[in-house]
């Protein structure tokens, strides 16, 4: 059971797990967002994952962002935007995240990372549906990855926690 704090909606709380979840360190085939923007083609961008790996979203978000003005490769174009995703997600900046997400996917749509970052996006919106369905799609990309099944366990989690409420208002 997942604690959330009493003012915090249970769903930005899940929003901002996942997020932080895509940037911690993995397995094999679940490197850390980060690993994608490490190295010497684009520096901002590897600073701009480790802040977000630290927490720092802002930083992070301001040096993503002045990374993408320097040319880069399609794999580090989608994974900038991926993690400009994630930062805007712990920012409570949904319509940024969302921006972000689908520029992601439509760079290169295997990018399991983009659609757990949009599930968090949709799940703070209590569009769990939607939700799930990216992280499904993200699961046909990367079936053993155990982000994306903790994702998928906490959005059917919080989705019961919807309708129960839901069930309750109705009844008062």
């Amino acid at each position: 059971m997942m604690l959330v704090p009493a003012r915090a909606p249970a769903t930005v709380v899940m929003a901002i797990a996942m997020a932080l979840t895509v940037l911690s360190t993995a397995g094999a085939d679940e490197r850390p967002m980060s690993a994608t923007v490490l190295g010497e083609e684009n520096p901002l961008l590897a600073e701009g994952a480790r802040a977000l790996e630290a927490g720092h979203a802002e930083d992070g978000v301001r040096l993503t962002l002045e990374g993408l003005k320097a040319p880069s490769s399609s794999h580090l174009l989608a994974a900038a935007h991926a993690n400009l995703c994630a930062g805007y997600v712990l920012l409570h900046r949904y319509d940024e995240a969302l921006a972000h997400c689908n520029t992601s996917i439509s760079i290169d749509p295997e990018n399991w990372h983009a659609y757990n970052n949009r599930a968090a996006v949709f799940s703070a919106r209590s569009l769990y549906e939607e939700a799930i369905a990216d992280v499904r799609s993200g699961l046909k990309l990367a079936p053993n990855s155990a982000v994306l099944q903790k994702s998928l366990k906490i959005l059917y989690q919080n989705q019961k926690v919807q309708r129960h409420r839901g069930r309750s208002g109705s009844n008062a």
